[in-house]
């Protein structure tokens, strides 16, 4: 996928999640290894990251590494696509293609950026996918729980498709991750792609994917098995959260 995701919203200064442990700000707790797209940062805590092949968004939710931001580089959106990046406002359009509220809350954060190295490209660059744009929207639920809205989009143009092989390939080579299921799935009248894992038997991991109006539509949803409760509980909120993305219209 963000995340994906498939870069990470309204960080912090230096808070790309890309330092170690005990950081202050960040924490590093971050579920960013289901694909390098999207990322869900939980601060405060210090649950150990999903390791694998995300590092969103959203790296991109989000969706996408923010290595350039941690490492307090300048990162030019208009620029020739060479280094990974992302900010708040970089990709206004994309921005505007995120809901402005879920159960009621605003994300927690927001921002939008680019892939454009193979390693975070993952699968896609077997598609001639040489620059991924995307945009995230981060909710938290919880202190190792959240929901990540993203959207994913390239210059070449983007199929769902080959999102749903990013996050499903990445998923299964990930390590800490067990119980990996992958297919069609039909959630609120939409037709998506989901993946499902379970991470070190504590969170449960969802990643849905379908084409939206105007771009990749992604929505991540990390649910701490001791704060949600149940696979059940988890499920609720995944479908909450694709029926608002699913319906929401840009103003």
């Amino acid at each position: 996928m963000t995340a994906a995701m498939v870069g990470r919203v309204g960080a912090p200064p230096r808070d790309g999640c890309t330092r170690c442990p005990k950081a202050p700000q960040c924490g590093c707790n971050v579920l960013r290894r289901i694909g390098r797209i999207i990322e869900i940062v939980f601060p405060g805590s210090h649950r150990r990251p999903l390791a694998g092949a995300l590092r969103v968004a959203i790296a991109v939710v989000f969706v996408a590494t923010a290595a350039s931001a941690c490492a307090g580089a300048k990162f030019d959106p208009s620029g020739p696509c060479t280094a990974d990046g992302r900010a708040p406002g970089a990709y206004p359009e994309l921005e505007h293609l995120i809901p402005d509220r879920f159960d009621s809350a605003a994300p927690t954060v927001l921002d939008s950026g680019r892939n454009c190295a193979a390693t975070s490209l993952g699968s896609l660059a077997s598609h001639q996918i040489g620059e991924l744009r995307f945009a995230g929207g981060q909710w938290h639920l919880g202190d190792r729980s959240g929901v990540t809205m993203a959207v994913l989009t390239s210059p070449t143009g983007l199929d769902a498709g080959w999102v749903d092989e990013f996050y499903e390939s990445s998923a299964r080579v990930a390590n800490h991750t067990e119980n990996v299921s992958a297919g069609p799935a039909r959630i609120g009248g939409v037709d998506v792609f989901r993946v499902e894992t379970l991470n070190d038997q504590t969170s449960f991991q969802t990643v849905v994917v379908w084409a939206g109006k105007a771009a990749i539509d992604v929505v991540i949803v990390a649910s701490d098995v001791n704060e949600v409760g149940s696979r059940a509980a988890h499920d609720q909120i995944v479908d909450r959260a694709v029926a608002d993305f699913a319906s929401f219209s840009p103003g």
